[in-house]
């Protein structure tokens, strides 16, 4: 899946870098309600599967292909806090 494949977040900043991780999946329950299901965490126990918002380092982030192409600055550290 790429980036442009991917509904958009509501709010890319609220969720950090799950929103353009490759490994990150959205999910809306019967409520509505929104959440983000790491898919790596089914091999990688350092992983949660419904991490706390907003993720800001992760060891199991891979940036999506076409996320913030444009883009520059500092890559993310790995890590989760």
């Amino acid at each position: 899946m790429t980036l442009e494949d991917r509904p958009p977040a509501p709010d890319a900043a609220g969720v950090g870098l799950c929103a353009t991780c490759a490994h990150a999946r959205r999910v809306t329950s019967a409520r509505r309600s929104v959440f983000w299901l790491c898919e790596r965490a089914a091999t990688d126990p350092r992983l949660t599967r419904y991490p706390r918002l907003p993720v800001l380092r992760c060891p199991g982030y891979e940036r999506l292909a076409g996320a913030d192409e444009g883009r520059t600055g500092e890559e993310p550290r790995e890590g989760r806090p």
